[in-house]
């Protein structure tokens, strides 16, 4: 569903931004979140939980952590390789 920005306020310590959405019944809902902040957003909800909706669909930072885990985990076997390899030389 896509939410509009209602309307941004400071709330311990970080923005809370409240998007109003229509959810596939027709009910009008809201959704409060730190993240967002654009006029527009994605929100994703449980149809048998509405109260779980939140902004966005977060993919972008599990995108972004799989892609640091993944370069570390290829940083160590190559090291462990040039490991192997320099003790095999010496």
């Amino acid at each position: 569903m896509e939410g509009e920005l209602q309307g941004t306020h400071w709330h311990e310590g970080g923005n809370q931004h409240h998007y109003a959405y229509v959810d596939g019944h027709g009910v009008r809902r809201e959704c409060k979140s730190s993240d967002g902040g654009a006029e527009r957003a994605e929100i994703t909800y449980d149809p048998a939980d509405p109260g779980t909706a939140m902004v966005g669909r977060r993919t972008t930072g599990w995108l972004a952590l799989g892609a640091v885990l993944i370069l570390l985990t290829g940083a160590v076997l190559l090291a462990g390789v040039a490991f192997v390899v320099v003790a095999l030389v010496t």
